[in-house]
């Protein structure tokens, strides 16, 4: 089937978009081009009436999203065009970035719930590079006495989780395991979220790129997947059937286009979800003008998931 809406992408509006060319009016006039019937900006938002925004989404809150887009917005035949957000779920916190309130004023909404990059955020880090934090704020202190014991924690806090993880010689979490678990958990615990509960029956929404785990080589991202029974993905996506949310497939988290997907875990997912009478919607999760060109990878996806257009959101069926 050929996928004619593409509803997650980010132009210059969001922080995280550097090329010069992602802006609305080359966006809006390549979506027809890619022959769109719907087509919908995401960018990053965080409702600055929800306290505990990040730093990063101290810098993009509503106005600044909201505002530009609804006065980029063109008129032409053919194509419906949408304003969207990509908004926030933190699942250690249980804290949604967006009250539904808020998500009135926009036309559909994406909520993710697995942004494992952002760790402390999102998802709380492991306690084998808590550990390595506190050996090296202890060995700061120990080496430089005229620090305080608050300026070498700053300091071993300031270095990447990547270097950290790098130190530690020997593991004792399971990583896998412990990653699989929360991004089982940060879902059930979006569904049963007061907030999201209202969120969904304000606006249509769709959970963005679910069961991908962001900030992850290809090769740990497979295992983790993997290691997402069916029975949790069954548990889950019944859920979200029946309370109406929807279910990305994002073009940007399928990585085996050379040999057809073979090997992508998240032809099953998907699977089980269609199983369970999900509906979907699909995104590039682009940045750059170029990437739009992604969504012709959907056609196969969809294929191979066996997704028709009855099985589309109604929001972008055009």
């Amino acid at each position: 089937m050929k996928i004619r809406h593409d509803i997650h992408t980010h132009s210059l509006l969001s922080s995280c978009c550097y090329d010069p060319e992602a802006t609305f009016e080359n966006y809006f006039r390549r979506a027809k081009e890619l022959g769109h019937t719907v087509f919908g900006i995401s960018n990053h938002l965080w409702d600055e009436k929800v306290p505990g925004a990040s730093h990063w989404y101290q810098l993009q809150m509503i106005n600044y999203g909201l505002e530009g887009a609804r006065n980029s917005t063109p008129d032409i035949p053919g194509i419906k065009f949408m304003i969207g957000s990509e908004s926030e779920y933190c699942g250690m916190t249980d804290t949604l970035g967006m009250l539904a309130e808020t998500a009135a004023r926009f036309d559909y909404m994406l909520i993710p719930h697995t942004h494992m990059h952002m760790k402390n955020f999102v998802i709380a880090e492991d306690p084998d590079v808590k550990a390595k934090r506190a050996e090296l704020a202890a060995s700061l202190a120990k080496n430089n006495p005229d620090l305080s014991p608050d300026i070498c924690r700053r300091m071993a806090n300031s270095i990447s989780f990547g270097d950290i993880e790098a130190m530690i010689k020997e593991r004792t979490v399971d990583v896998v395991k412990c990653n699989s678990d929360f991004m089982y958990e940060s879902f059930m615990k979006l569904m049963n979220n007061t907030e999201f509960k209202k969120l969904v029956k304000t606006v249509p929404t769709s959970v963005a790129h679910s069961f991908h785990p962001c900030g992850f080589n290809r090769e740990m991202t497979a295992k983790i997947i993997r290691a997402v029974s069916e029975e949790r993905l069954v548990e889950c996506f019944e859920l979200a059937r029946d309370m109406g949310v929807f279910i990305e497939i994002n073009t940007g988290a399928f990585t085996h286009a050379a040999t057809d997907y073979e090997g992508e875990e998240l032809i099953r997912v998907f699977r089980i979800a269609l199983g369970c009478g999900c509906k979907f919607t699909f995104g590039t999760d682009t940045h750059s003008l170029k990437g739009l060109d992604d969504i012709r990878r959907a056609d196969r996806i969809s294929e191979l998931i066996g997704i028709e257009e009855d099985d589309l959101a109604p929001h972008v069926r055009g």
